[in-house]
């Protein structure tokens, strides 16, 4: 569980929420070179900086959970999404088969809380490669996971700030993760995609297991965790629309004996409208997924019984010109189990947030962001609560 319900630099570590799909969208150009054999390497990135100022209620005594630091404070610092350069391999078509690869690094630029840093934090979240072909394309290496990715990707504060987190950490802050997802994050994995059917897609794979732990810890994985997603993206008109459903599911065992199961479901869809109209709703629901970081921190209660969790989004925003105006709520929910009633702690019941931003692009390789974010964190008990006021300004650089 996290000390003083304050997240710790370690878990910070966790939480950088940056990914292959997400730098799809965000970079508008990519350096390329080309050999006379057919193999190219390209590289794209983007580098971003915020000023950051919080306003933060205390943390009330006796509880359990919760993201919000309960200090006043002033960063300059990351925003949700790291700094990245990304190389890219791609093969020569032979056979009928093409292959792709990609290594991702992924820094902050701010140190922890501290004058003297020596090299800002640095993870190598992306390694993996691609074989694509008729039969569709396989997966293996290091990726975001399936299960509430696009839910990650579709939120506004992707390109801000959105909930701090710990103010003194060396990771990035939280946008939306713990109000209104779970992170995904990036495992090793092994996954087929189909075909484009027309726009409809299917996604299966078999992931690196985890441990799942709360209060008391399944330590032993004796399969892998499996996860699957079906999605469909078109036009009506000149409209685009997506939605998406997607699953994950997996088992461990405790070391003295039984095992608990995680399991979770995942949908969302969007409306992208030509008068420059944005509407999402996502969402997600399951059991022993845990409030913030999936099934690594509270997923199980004293007892080793599996909580249960769900979420949603909700966002509106509109886009004139080169500016695009954003409005979004979010909310995270963990039922109580009978032995968190009894440990005379009150446990976390309910994270929300509302974001305004504005984020313009100046050109095709600078963006300029500016957030406002309401938190507030409620616990089982007496009801009480926490709240904290976020403000944010920043630009991106991106290539």
């Amino acid at each position: 569980m996290m000390k003083n319900n304050k997240l710790t630099t370690t878990t910070l570590r966790v939480l950088t929420a940056s990914c292959l799909l997400a730098l799809a969208n965000v970079s508008h150009a990519e350096i390329a070179l080309g050999g006379n054999n057919g193999w190219e390497f390209s590289s794209d990135g983007s580098i971003n900086g915020f000023l950051v100022n919080e306003s933060s209620d205390s943390v009330p005594d006796n509880t359990v959970g919760g993201n919000i630091s309960g200090e006043d404070s002033t960063r300059v610092r990351t925003g949700l999404l790291p700094a990245v350069l990304g190389f890219n391999i791609r093969s020569p078509m032979i056979d009928g088969i093409r292959g792709n690869a990609r290594i991702g690094l992924y820094p902050q630029i701010q140190n922890a809380g501290t004058k003297n840093q020596f090299g800002s934090q640095i993870d190598l979240r992306e390694a993996f490669f691609k074989v694509e072909g008729n039969f569709g394309e396989v997966l293996v290496g290091r990726a975001l996971n399936l299960f509430q990715g696009k839910n990650l990707l579709t939120d506004m504060t992707l390109f801000g700030v959105g909930v701090q987190g710990g103010v003194n950490g060396g990771g990035t802050t939280l946008g939306r993760i713990g109000y209104g997802y779970i992170y995904a994050n990036f495992n090793a994995q092994m996954r087929y995609t189909t075909p484009n059917m027309n726009g409809l897609q299917f996604s299966g794979s078999i992931v690196d297991p985890s441990q799942i732990k709360g209060d008391v810890a399944a330590t032993e994985t004796d399969m892998p965790a499996f996860e699957g997603e079906l999605s469909y993206a078109s036009t009506i008109g000149t409209n685009k629309i997506q939605g998406w459903v997607n699953g994950l599911w997996q088992e461990a065992s405790f070391a003295t004996g039984g095992d608990v199961s995680a399991r979770g479901l995942a949908l969302g869809g969007q409306l992208v409208m030509d008068n420059g109209l944005e509407f999402l709703v996502s969402g997600y629901t399951g059991q022993a997924l845990g409030s913030t970081l999936m099934l690594d921190t509270d997923s199980l209660d004293s007892a080793g019984e599996e909580r249960d969790n769900d979420g949603f989004i909700a966002q509106a925003a509109y886009t004139m010109g080169s500016t695009k105006f954003g409005l979004s709520y979010g909310e995270s929910n963990a039922d109580e189990t009978d032995a968190d009633r009894a440990s005379g702690k009150r446990h976390i019941s309910k994270q929300s947030s509302t974001t305004a931003g504005v984020y313009h692009d100046m050109n095709k390789w600078l963006k300029l962001v500016g957030e406002y974010t309401r938190a507030e964190n409620e616990w089982y008990g007496d009801g009480s609560n926490q709240k904290a006021d976020v403000i944010s300004v920043g630009a991106f650089f991106l290539w």
